[in-house]
């Protein structure tokens, strides 16, 4: 006889899970880290499992240290602002590092006496 789990046995972080299970669309990708700890943060392993259907995304969380366990599920419109913050972050790096690759390749032309394609070798501009 097969023994089927209720709805009364799985906690809310299996029931999100399983309601996102094979739903159009269905991704998944699942990541296992062990960390050495910092600050209040001790050491302990983490599982991070991103779920993307057609209509939904999640991110499950389970972290064990030496207090036990802890599990969290992060829902569509958390996970939608976490990338949102990311992306800003990366946007304003590459805008930082393009910069300074450009003042760095105009210090290099300065600095080899380079002449850019507007200027003659005396400096002067060029029609």
């Amino acid at each position: 006889m097969e023994t089927d789990h209720s709805e009364q046995t799985l906690d809310k972080f299996e029931r999100a899970r399983d309601s996102l299970w094979g739903a159009p669309g269905f991704q998944r990708r699942n990541s296992t880290i062990t960390s050495a700890g910092w600050s209040f943060i001790p050491q302990g392993s983490w599982i991070v499992e991103s779920i993307r259907t057609d209509d939904n995304m999640a991110v499950f969380l389970q972290v064990i240290d030496k207090d036990g366990g802890q599990r969290i599920v992060l829902p569509n419109r958390v996970c939608q602002a976490i990338y949102r913050q990311y992306e800003s972050i990366l946007k304003a790096r590459r805008k930082v590092r393009g910069q300074r690759a450009a003042e760095t390749r105009k210090r290099k032309q300065n600095h080899t006496g380079e002449t850019s394609e507007t200027e003659d070798t005396n400096g002067n501009t060029i029609a």
